[in-house]
């Protein structure tokens, strides 16, 4: 069953809003040290693939793969994206697949 969740107020609704719009992770994205996928649809009306092409260019270690679709990918296009996520999962020193990967998740 499903509950109705307590209503928030609109004032708090909009620090939420303003909150979102005002934070930037941008100057942070170069101290990722993680290898890290960024899966982005060319057709996502939601966010715009410059979006991940700024985060593929600022994360040191980052691989952009772009597919022919929208914010749902991973849904839609499941049996394309499912053998990507785990092909960079299974590569050694990414992922939490491999003891070596959990001994560095531990040190971070």
């Amino acid at each position: 069953m499903v509950r109705e969740s307590a209503r928030t107020s609109g004032r708090g609704y909009l620090y939420q809003l303003a909150a979102g719009a005002g934070w930037t992770s941008l100057p942070f994205l170069p101290l990722v040290r993680q290898p890290t996928l960024i899966l982005a649809g060319a057709e996502d009306p939601l966010i715009p693939l410059v979006n991940a092409r700024i985060m593929a260019q600022l994360i040191p270690d980052a691989r952009l793969r772009v597919y022919p679709d929208g914010h749902l990918g991973l849904l839609t296009r499941a049996d394309e994206l499912a053998p990507l996520v785990a092909g960079f999962l299974d590569e050694p020193g990414t992922g939490s697949r491999t003891a070596g990967s959990r001994r560095a998740q531990r040190r971070c």
